[in-house]
């Protein structure tokens, strides 16, 4: 797919561009190793126990990737961690801010939502947040809502008695994380790398209404009226 875009986007630039940038064009496949370490970080998804094990071999692989892959090709991606150290900060921020946020929503969340409140209302709730924060502070808000509002002692009571709206808050949750780019930290990310090699690419506003407004917007209303209408 990858290579399709960017394809028809050389095909566009001038014939004498094109021409002077295949003159002298040879492949080669570089940094196959790293393949292992995709295939352990891949793998290390479905790794539940013990606790931690998943993320020490996610970063074991990436730490190996980096120190075994050849300087050069570093070089020839303009490989730095400027864009990585940008997330970090961001995100960093936004979980150390939140603790009192959720506690707060567990604590009161019930006077103002109510026992009864609507599954579209999390849908729409937790999208909304999800689109301008993140979606996993977006997720653990709401859900923290939703055990203060009903009264909830773990997950396995809201899965038997309030299933629908601890639904509308996970797909609320990650399919608003499309909607810009801080909605999804993967999202930021790209922006970044972009922005440092000085690709273009749409303003914040931009983004909004060039993609989300035209395309995702009219899924999510198709998603709310099918599952979770008033």
């Amino acid at each position: 797919m990858f290579y399709v875009v960017d394809r028809i986007d050389f095909t566009r630039a001038p014939r004498k561009v094109r021409e002077q940038e295949t003159a002298h064009e040879t492949w080669r496949l570089d940094g196959l190793p790293n393949l292992f370490f995709l295939a352990v970080i891949l793998g290390a998804v479905f790794v539940t126990r013990p606790i931690f094990a998943r993320e020490a071999l996610m970063v074991a692989a990436a730490i190996a990737s980096y120190f075994t892959s050849p300087k050069s090709i570093h070089a020839a991606n303009d490989f730095n961690f400027h864009p990585i150290q940008e997330i970090a900060v961001l995100f960093a921020g936004i979980f150390a801010t939140m603790m009192p946020a959720l506690d707060w929503l567990n604590q009161n969340a019930g006077e103002w939502l109510g026992p009864n409140f609507a599954p579209g209302g999390f849908f729409w709730g937790a999208g909304a947040l999800s689109g301008v924060l993140d979606n996993a502070p977006a997720y653990l808000g709401f859900l923290n809502a939703l055990f203060g509002a009903v009264g909830a002692k773990d997950v396995g009571e809201l899965l038997n008695q309030h299933a629908l709206n601890l639904l509308a808050i996970s797909i609320g949750a990650v399919f608003f994380g499309a909607a810009t780019y801080i909605g999804n930290g993967p999202n930021f990310m790209v922006k970044a790398v972009a922005d440092q090699q000085k690709i273009r690419t749409p303003t914040f506003p931009g983004f909004v209404l060039k993609f989300t407004l035209p395309f995702l917007l009219p899924m999510l209303l198709a998603i709310w009226l099918i599952f979770f209408r008033d």
